[in-house]
């Protein structure tokens, strides 16, 4: 068992938190709802590009600086798909501090920050790989859900998600198998936290 594996069966309960999200369970689904998600992962995803340049430029090898690459390079092609959905939606594309942001919705994208600039770029990229299967599945799924519900058209945002992590996985792991167990354990948990609050936050907006 690698150090990966390890670590997301530690996980396990707090990954299914998310995964089984009861938010993915309603029937009944407020379109402001939809507006809410779209506007906190505006904010969250022009961050997190931006942590992920930091993270880049901060890399001490040719492999990890490929790897940043590879996430930059989603990042942006997902916020311009963001975009897509946000002008379907009527959302104006504007500076995301204008809009009325969740501050537990965003915590995700301020610890991210913090990992930029404080944690080493391979444990960054630890955290990353902890978080994506995960968001993934479940933000996938939320597509599906608001374009069977609302007909949306532009869901190019969720399908940047789709497909398989596996060879990341696998090549984020050999940067990091000989650090401190206890130091990624707890960049671990740290963003599955908020990977959990990021959609309790939205789920509060359906309770409303």
């Amino acid at each position: 068992m690698n150090i990966l594996e390890q670590i997301r069966k530690e996980l396990k309960g707090l990954n299914e938190q998310i995964i089984n999200h009861p938010l993915l369970k309603e029937k009944v689904l407020r379109k402001e709802v939809v507006n809410s998600f779209v506007i906190n992962q505006w904010y969250i995803v022009n961050h997190d590009l931006r942590s992920l340049a930091i993270g880049l430029s901060k890399s001490t090898n040719m492999e990890e600086l490929d790897i940043f690459k590879i996430l930059v390079d989603g990042d942006y092609a997902a916020l311009k798909e963001l975009v897509k959905l946000m002008n379907e939606l009527g959302i104006e594309v504007k500076d995301p501090l204008l809009y009325n942001i969740s501050p537990q919705a965003i915590s995700y994208t301020h610890y991210l920050s913090w990992l930029a600039n404080y944690a080493k770029p391979s444990e960054f990229l630890f955290a990353g790989i902890v978080n994506l299967p995960v968001w993934a599945n479940v933000v996938t799924r939320f597509g599906d859900m608001i374009k069977e519900r609302f007909g949306v058209r532009e869901t190019g945002f969720f399908d940047a998600f789709r497909g398989s992590y596996k060879e990341l996985e696998d090549r984020i792991v050999k940067l990091v198998e000989d650090y401190q167990v206890d130091r990624l354990r707890r960049i671990a948990y740290t963003i599955q936290y908020y990977e959990k609050s990021f959609w309790d936050s939205i789920y509060v907006v359906h309770q409303q």
